[in-house]
């Protein structure tokens, strides 16, 4: 995957109920960012929870122009988002 297609205002969407099989994606948040080249940041007023979140480029299953696809459903991104911004980033 070319994590150059990554940039900022791209919508991010997590796995839907039925993972990458089933049902459509869906809307987890927007990209703000990619930071250090390893981690996305998310807008904060476009999260999940109204908070900055940051979460790693490993989570990434597919980019198009205008979109971020997460191999994770929203549940499982939420319970794993980062608070805080990664060492080094």
């Amino acid at each position: 995957m070319d994590i150059s297609k990554i940039r900022a205002d791209l919508a991010v969407y997590a796995e839907g109920p039925g993972g990458l099989d089933g049902a459509s994606d869906v809307h987890f948040g927007t990209v703000e960012a990619v930071e250090a080249g390893n981690y996305i940041k998310m807008k904060k007023l476009d999260s999940p929870d109204g908070k900055v979140h940051w979460f790693p480029v490993s989570w990434v299953r597919a980019v198009d122009e205008s979109a971020v696809f997460l191999n994770k459903t929203a549940e499982q991104a939420l319970a794993e988002l980062s608070n805080e911004a990664p060492t080094g980033a």
